[in-house]
C-alpha cells in the first residue's frame, strides 16, 4: 500500500492543467479566427464576452462593463441559485455597469435564452428586446444598449488594433482572449448626452463548466489601468491579473501593458498587497471583505511597474459571487526610460473573500 505522504496532491495533479491554461507567452498573439470571434455557445456549456471602457478625467463617467454570459461557467462568475426556475443551458446573464462621477447605472438579470434572447451560434449577434443589440466580426462590433428604467440610451462602435491579442488557449478545455482597441461611446442619459471615444477592451472566452472538475476559482482579481503620464495623455492600458485556486494554489498571476498600437508588453508576473480592507454585501446579500487601497507590481524582462491604488467608487455588486469599481492610481514605470504614472482604472473582484 501506498503511503500517505506520496499521494498525488491537487495541486501537483493539476499542474498539467494550469501549464495548459496558461500558454500566454508560448503561443502567437494572432487575431481571432472567425470560428474563435463568434459564439461557441452550446457546442461549448458557456460562452461569454466583454467590453470594458475607461474615460478619461475630463468625462462624465469612470469606466463601463457589458458582459453577456450564456449558460453556465461554474466559476465564482456564477450564482447558480438565482437561475430560478431556469436551466444552466437555457440561461443568458446580462451584467451592465455605467459609473458615473456623480451616478451610477447598473443592471445584472438572468434571462431565458429559449424565450427572450435572439442569436446565431458562430456569430457575433445577439438581440434581447430593445434593451440589447450586439452584432459585428473581428475587428468591428456595433453595440445599441437601453436601459429605460435609467433613461439611459447607449450607442458603441468598437474597432480592434489587429497586432496583439492576449490569449490563454487550451482548447479543449478553456480558451480567452482579449482585444485591445477603441471605442466611441454616444451617450443619452436623461437630459444629458454626448460621444467620447476612449481605448477599450473586448474579452471573449469559452469552455467547460468547473464544477464537475472540483476546482472552482477561489479568487480572481482583474485590474485595468489607464497609463498617462505626468506629461503627456499616453493612449495606454495596463492588465493585472490575479487567480487562485483550492488552498491557495496558484493558477495566473501575470499582466500585459499596452501603449497605444506602437508597443505591448507581457509581464510574467504581478502582485499585490491589500494595505486596508471594507465590508460590503455581494449580489448574494453575503458580507465581503473589498480592498480600500493596495499595492501592485507587475515584472517583466527588463522592466517593472509598481503602483498603489486606492478605490474611488463604491463596489457595484452585479457580478456573481463579487464587486465592480474603479480606482485611482500613482506608480512608476520602471525600464530603459523610467517614468511616473497617474491615473484611473477599474477593477473585478470574484471569489472567497466573506467575512469570518
Amino acid at each position: 500500500m501506498a503511503k500517505s505522504g506520496s499521494r498525488l496532491s491537487p495541486r501537483r495533479a493539476l499542474v498539467p492543467i494550469l501549464d495548459c491554461l496558461d500558454r500566454s507567452s508560448k503561443v502567437a498573439h494572432q487575431r481571432p479566427e472567425p470560428t474563435e470571434d463568434g459564439t461557441r455557445f452550446p457546442a461549448f456549456p458557456w460562452d461569454l464576452r466583454t467590453i470594458i471602457l475607461l474615460f478619461p478625467p475630463e468625462a462624465p463617467f469612470r469606466f463601463m462593463n457589458l458582459n453577456l454570459l450564456l449558460g453556465l461557467t461554474g466559476t465564482p462568475f456564477d450564482q447558480p441559485e438565482q437561475l430560478g426556475p431556469l436551466d444552466a443551458g437555457d440561461a443568458f446573464d446580462l451584467q451592465f455597469c455605467l459609473e458615473g462621477r456623480k451616478r451610477c447605472a447598473t443592471y445584472k438579470r438572468y434571462h431565458s435564452i429559449t424565450r427572450d434572447l435572439s442569436y446565431r451560434p458562430a456569430a457575433t449577434e445577439f438581440l434581447l428586446g430593445e434593451r440589447l443589440r450586439f452584432e459585428g466580426s473581428w475587428p468591428i462590433y456595433r453595440i445599441r444598449y437601453r436601459q429605460p428604467e435609467a433613461e439611459l440610451s447607449l450607442t458603441l462602435h468598437f474597432d480592434s488594433w489587429e497586432d496583439f491579442h492576449w490569449w490563454a488557449h487550451a482548447p479543449r478545455l478553456y480558451c480567452h482572449y482579449t482585444s485591445f482597441g477603441r471605442c466611441r461611446m454616444d451617450w443619452q442619459w436623461e437630459s444629458e448626452g454626448g460621444a467620447v471615444e476612449v481605448p477599450a477592451l473586448h474579452d471573449h472566452g469559452w469552455g467547460r463548466n468547473l464544477l464537475p472538475l472540483e476546482v472552482p476559482l477561489r479568487t480572481f482579481r482583474y485590474e485595468v489601468l489607464q497609463l498617462r503620464d505626468r506629461t503627456e495623455n499616453a493612449d495606454g492600458l495596463a492588465i493585472s491579473l490575479w487567480t487562485e485556486g483550492p488552498f491557495g494554489m496558484e493558477l495566473k498571476k501575470s499582466g500585459v501593458l499596452r501603449w497605444g498600437r506602437e508597443h505591448s508588453q507581457v509581464m510574467n508576473r504581478y502582485e499585490y498587497r491589500v494595505l486596508e480592507w471594507e465590508t460590503f454585501e455581494n449580489y448574494a446579500g453575503a458580507p465581503c471583505r473589498v480592498p480600500r487601497r493596495w499595492l501592485g507590481r507587475q515584472t517583466g524582462s527588463g522592466v517593472e511597474l509598481e503602483y498603489e491604488a486606492q478605490r474611488s467608487t463604491e463596489p457595484r455588486a452585479v457580478l456573481g459571487n463579487g464587486f465592480l469599481f474603479g480606482f485611482d492610481y500613482q506608480g512608476i514605470w520602471k525600464g530603459p526610460a523610467e517614468r511616473a504614472l497617474q491615473g484611473e482604472g477599474y477593477s473585478e473582484q470574484l471569489g472567497r473573500f466573506y467575512v469570518k
